[in-house]
């Protein structure tokens, strides 16, 4: 399968240079004026002639810049099911925005994703209509759930976990589908690190463990008795049960965090550092799928760090705070 791949691996090698590096993003965060940081990116390929990339325009820019390293990926691998990885959440997210704004009665189509498998116009026609038609089963399925849970609890969250379940079971099959040791490894921990944050957020406001084990994502390598055997306990008691599992650093140093001040940025940082660094070890593969799936996951967290830095000096934030909330690069 890695011949397939001959040209994507190289064309791939190449762009991997293009991505901004650490110490760029630092010097990012010492700048005193974000026009010229905005001109650094714009450099970088953000933006484009016609659509400079700017302070007030940003967020639509890293939309499109999403929407278009996504289209260049799926024409590399030749529309390998693969991808799909990248592209359900944009279509529960689009799912999710239509069913809360329409709980709502108002309109936030502003919202929508464009990088979907299924067109933004195409899920409003499905949600609209109640039509199925050109929904995967997951998204047909998520679609009814999340209807009548809403419908009895009134908790928009509740939409959130119904469409989250529905749309790893979509890149579960994708990755499976794949037979691809690298991307099933890389989807089951994120399962694990989704799972965990979840948790983490459930223990905080209070919730029985019934709650999170109906919010429990299958398909990590953490089973759910693992998480429920931990139910009571502080993180730092909890670290002990998770020490045979990729994400024991997130829940020591992370949960401690939150045990200590309530803060879940930590562990955040973490569990998006554990993609990161699993994301690297597709370097020592020449030609396959494994580059190309990596060079992704390197785009949107430069795109994630992008607005982190952004966002915080239109804030006003200080260097310092900022670059606490940077994610690791691929470099």
């Amino acid at each position: 399968m890695g011949t397939d791949f001959v040209y994507a691996s190289s064309y791939v090698r190449s762009q991997e240079s293009k991505l901004l590096s650490s110490e760029q993003l630092r010097n990012m965060t010492e700048s005193k004026n974000i026009d010229d940081i905005c001109k650094v990116l714009q450099d970088a390929g953000y933006g484009s002639e016609g659509n400079t990339l700017t302070a007030a325009n940003y967020q639509d820019v890293l939309k499109q810049a999403e929407a278009s390293f996504f289209a260049e990926a799926k024409e590399l691998s030749k529309s390998s099911a693969a991808l799909n990885i990248f592209c359900y959440p944009a279509d529960y997210h689009n799912l999710k925005v239509l069913l809360k704004a329409e709980a709502l009665d108002i309109d936030r189509d502003e919202l929508l994703m464009g990088n979907g498998t299924i067109s933004a116009s195409e899920m409003v026609k499905s949600v609209k209509e109640r039509e199925t038609i050109g929904l995967t089963e997951n998204m047909a399925r998520a679609l009814t759930e999340a209807i009548d849970v809403h419908a009895r609890t009134n908790d928009p969250q509740m939409i959130d976990f119904v469409c989250d379940k529905y749309c790893f079971a979509d890149i579960i099959e994708a990755a499976e589908q794949s037979k691809n040791s690298y991307v099933m490894g890389y989807v089951a921990l994120w399962i694990d690190t989704i799972n965990l944050k979840t948790f983490a957020r459930v223990k905080k406001m209070g919730q029985p463990w019934k709650y999170f084990e109906n919010v429990f994502i299958p398909g990590g390598t953490v089973d759910v008795q693992v998480f429920l055997g931990s139910y009571e306990d502080d993180f730092k008691q909890a670290a002990e049960k998770f020490q045979a599992y990729d994400i024991r650093k997130a829940v020591s140093e992370g949960g401690e965090a939150i045990d200590n001040s309530g803060d879940f940025t930590l562990l955040e940082k973490i569990c998006d550092n554990l993609l990161v660094e699993y994301s690297r070890e597709a370097k020592t593969v020449t030609f396959g799928l494994e580059p190309l799936v990596a060079y992704l996951i390197a785009r949107q967290n430069e795109i994630k760090a992008i607005r982190i830095v952004l966002a915080g000096k239109l804030a006003k934030m200080s260097p310092e705070l900022i670059r606490e909330r940077l994610r690791e690069t691929y470099e």
